[in-house]
């Protein structure tokens, strides 16, 4: 499980991110007890390069932490460069 408090400096985090660029966008999802389970974010460059070059997407699930044996879930976007 993911500490309360390493969730909480995390959401803070993309908070201060969000307030300083609007395009900034992040969700999370808490269980039953209040851990946090999953967690997704891409900032305002991510999403106009998307919107420019978004042929390509890739969303790769095979990473694990040892910390927390939480599954890390990279989504990679590929443009012309």
């Amino acid at each position: 499980m993911i500490s309360s408090e390493d969730a909480q400096t995390l959401i803070n985090h993309f908070m201060h991110l969000q307030s300083e660029d609007l395009n900034f966008f992040y969700a999370f999802q808490v269980d039953e007890d209040g851990m946090l389970c999953n967690f997704f974010w891409r900032d305002s460059i991510s999403k106009f390069h998307y919107e420019c070059f978004g042929d390509v997407m890739i969303f790769d699930n095979t990473y694990r932490t040892n910390r927390y044996d939480m599954i890390c879930a990279s989504f990679v976007g590929v443009n012309n460069h």
